[in-house]
């Protein structure tokens, strides 16, 4: 009896083992087989260079100028001595361009506002131009009204000529008129406000794009400025670059 367990348990061990033996076998095969696949995986993967590789390893929680002691904050940043080394970053509309107007000549933005205010109002500042170069605003203008319905889908509001010197004449014989209806025939709201873009100047030329808004679109004009002889910058020449109407979802 003793000599029949020491022979099946001996056979069960023989078993045991052999088995053991395969599954080492087989994790072995397939440990080899993922490792391969890994490694073919990278080496027919194209790899990019590393962006900005060493500021993804630089400390960035804390500033030379600033003591480690003091909590970085977005606040403390922008009052740092750091900070004011910094390129500013200026915002940028799709589109349009970049409204960086830091170097703007004062002279011309002075105009550029003037120019810009005038036309919110229905009104176009001929005082900005040369007399040589008026002609360039009735262009402007025919173009401007010539294309506002098409754009826009509303007839351009001009201002009733008719009930305007009415007024005038009530004015002359000392008839009072409501205050509304003065502001209603004297002035037109044409856009609501106006986007002042980058200019650039070179050479006593100089180009300002102005976005002008209303809520049913906008109108991106570019004013050519030129210094005349006598030393004044005026304007020589304005452009429609774009007449855009909003789409509904974005108009408010």
């Amino acid at each position: 009896m003793l000599k029949k367990f020491v022979f099946y348990f001996a056979v069960f061990c023989l078993i045991f083992v052999s088995c053991k033996n395969s599954d080492i076998g087989d994790m072995n095969q397939n440990s080899s087989s993922l490792k391969s696949v890994a490694e073919k995986k990278i080496t027919e993967t194209d790899w990019t260079f590393e962006l900005e590789k060493d500021r993804l390893s630089q400390d960035i929680s804390v500033v030379n100028s600033i003591e480690k002691k003091i909590k970085l904050t977005p606040q403390v940043l922008l009052n740092s001595t750091y900070s004011k080394k910094l390129e500013p970053v200026f915002p940028y509309v799709e589109g349009f361009g970049s409204l960086n107007t830091s170097n703007f000549n004062s002279e011309i933005k002075k105009m550029t506002e003037e120019f810009a205010s005038s036309l919110c109002k229905n009104k176009f500042a001929s005082n900005l131009f040369d007399s040589s170069d008026i002609y360039e605003l009735a262009l402007f203008s025919f173009e401007l009204k010539n294309c506002w319905e098409k754009t826009f889908d509303f007839p351009y509001p001009e201002i009733d000529e008719k009930k305007s010197e009415e007024l005038q004449n009530q004015e002359k014989t000392g008839e009072n008129s409501s205050d509304a209806e003065k502001q209603t025939i004297q002035e037109i709201i044409l856009f609501d406000e106006y986007i002042l873009g980058e200019p650039f100047e070179m050479n006593s030329l100089c180009e300002v794009p102005v976005r002008f808004v209303q809520k049913k679109g906008f109108v991106d004009v570019v004013l050519y400025f030129f210094k005349n002889p006598n030393g004044n910058w005026k304007i020589n020449q304005l452009q429609i670059l774009k007449m855009q109407k909003k789409f509904k979802k974005d108009v408010k």
